[in-house]
């Protein structure tokens, strides 16, 4: 179990984990370093490993582990200066071996996965922490995998009364409906096709024909065997972050965004090459009526999802201002022009503050979180028997 006492002026061992084989690779560099840039020195020390895109763990120095990510997600890539040799790790250790040097190369007592996207933010990477027994800063193994997938996460909101716009989902190598049949089913001419599972808007597209529709479906099949066909929704595009662990969240103010192109959408490529397609507004020009509803829902959405930690929430507005939720993200990219941080900042919560806020989040669950019992069947019966006879 890690020691996470600082007394004598002991600073908390913060592991960053960055890259991973991902299409949100060069999102999670550039996060990183900005979250290695701003977290308290004084409180904590830092390490960094980074995933190539084959898979390999590597440790870096924290002051040289990516390559022009300054630069932004179009031109960073991971340093080849690493410390280490390829690192693994082991259950009930928070010890990071050198396999290719037989030494242990680094020990942690807190983890910040930094990791975006499939094989990192959908439960696999939260799993092997979890193993390992280390407090992480994200959600848990199940509310990632549930937040991350698109059809799961839909399912249970509407299950539990929150707006969702009308979708179908469809699987690689069954049966596909025509763009007639689909929008016969939403009810909406305007289509969005996603992969099931992705994240920062890789392989979605916008669709209004079945040519459209065809093209679509490649792409988003080329990322995911699940794909989500939702209906478009015609209005206004808001953000909202939500930090704390369940039953105690705070919402940050909601940003709109805003394409200068009024037949865009918020891709990747606007999102992360090409941003000045978009403008952010912080705050949102929206009622308090609204304000006090999406933030109540994102709250919601967490509770239902079972994510906690930090993530942003993400909403339509309609005509008629009703809203609608699009997604959560349970990993947020810490870009530049990522709206997490930056929504927090014009809370009131500098960068600094708040990665501070999510480490202290994560060793709060650690230390809540109920350890498993270890021991043979007679025991799980006096166990039993010893509660029993209390009542």
């Amino acid at each position: 179990m890690p020691c996470m006492d600082t007394a004598n002026f002991q600073k908390t061992r913060v592991l960053v984990l960055c890259g991973a084989r991902s299409t949100e690779h060069e999102v999670s560099l550039v996060s990183a370093y900005n979250i290695v840039k701003a977290i308290d020195k004084s409180k904590y020390e830092v390490f960094v490993v980074g995933i190539d895109k084959q898979g390999y763990w590597r440790q870096y120095s924290p002051n040289d582990f990516v390559i022009n990510a300054e630069q932004g997600v179009g031109k960073v890539y991971l340093s080849d200066n690493h410390l280490s040799g390829r690192l693994a790790v082991s259950q009930s250790s928070n010890d990071i071996y050198d396999i290719d040097n037989n030494k242990i190369a680094l020990t942690c007592d807190v983890i910040f996965p930094a990791v975006l996207g499939s094989y990192a933010e959908d439960g696999l990477m939260q799993g092997l922490i979890r193993m390992m027994d280390v407090p992480f800063t994200t959600s848990d193994v199940l509310g990632s995998a549930v937040g991350f997938d698109k059809d799961i996460s839909y399912r249970l909101l509407k299950e539990a009364g929150l707006p969702v716009a009308k979708f179908i989902t469809v699987r690689k190598g069954l049966s596909i409906p025509t763009y007639d049949e689909t929008v016969a089913s939403v009810e909406s001419n305007t289509l969005f096709v996603k992969p099931a599972n992705a994240g920062s808007s890789v392989g979605v597209s916008k669709v209004t024909d079945q040519n459209s529709l065809d093209q679509a479906l490649e792409l988003a099949l080329s990322y995911d065997t699940k794909v989500v066909i939702q209906a478009a929704v015609v209005g206004r595009e808001v953000e909202i972050s939500v930090t704390g662990n369940i039953g105690k969240m705070k919402t940050s103010v909601i940003g709109e965004v805003i394409e200068k192109d009024a037949n865009d959408f918020y891709s990747y490529e606007n999102k992360y090459i090409n941003s000045s397609n978009v403008e952010l507004s912080i705050p949102a020009d929206i009622s308090h009526d609204l304000v006090e509803k999406i933030s109540a829902t994102a709250i919601r959405v967490c509770e239902v999802l079972e994510c906690e930690g930090f993530g942003r929430v993400d909403f339509f507005i309609d005509r008629q201002d009703v809203i609608y939720i699009n997604e959560i993200n349970t990993m947020p990219g810490f870009t530049a022009t990522s709206m997490f941080p930056r929504l927090w900042r014009e809370s009131g919560v500098n960068y600094t503050e708040l990665i501070d806020w999510l480490i202290r989040l994560a060793v709060e669950r650690y230390e809540n979180r109920v350890k498993p019992i270890v021991t043979d069947a007679g025991d799980i019966i006096k166990i039993s028997n010893s509660i029993r006879a209390k009542y």
